[in-house]
């Protein structure tokens, strides 16, 4: 009997000092988080339409076409010609296609690279 009053007294003062540690805990979080006030939603301003700010439309410099020389002209027109002239036929992008997909793939080398990577004794 007088065991059992020792473990009921020590089990209490257990669950106090855990619900005062709890507490201690609790005061501290709060400090660290201070309550935050909620925002205001901003409401819309009604500015007459004299004071708004209009945007000008950007003009295109386009005074970089003038400086090109002819040379550079008749060269990009003769690569509009070739690749309007010869597109490449679906024979060509059908073999690269291919060659992209091949995958060599060897059973044994696989098998024996497995072994050596999981042995069965370590």
């Amino acid at each position: 009997m007088e065991n059992f009053i020792i473990v009921l007294i020590s089990i209490g003062a257990l669950l106090y000092n855990l619900y005062k540690n709890y507490m201690k805990e609790m005061e501290k979080s709060k400090s660290r988080k201070p309550n935050m006030r909620t925002q205001p939603i901003p409401t819309e301003i009604n500015i007459p339409q004299s004071e708004k700010i209009r945007k000008k439309p950007k003009q295109k410099d386009f005074s970089y076409y003038t400086d090109v020389p002819t040379e550079v002209l008749t060269a990009q027109e003769s690569r509009r010609v070739q690749n309007l002239t010869a597109p490449k036929t679906d024979i060509q992008s059908q073999e690269l296609k291919d060659e992209k997909n091949e995958i060599d793939f060897d059973l044994r080398k696989a098998i024996i690279q497995a072994a050596i990577l999981e042995r069965p004794y370590k």
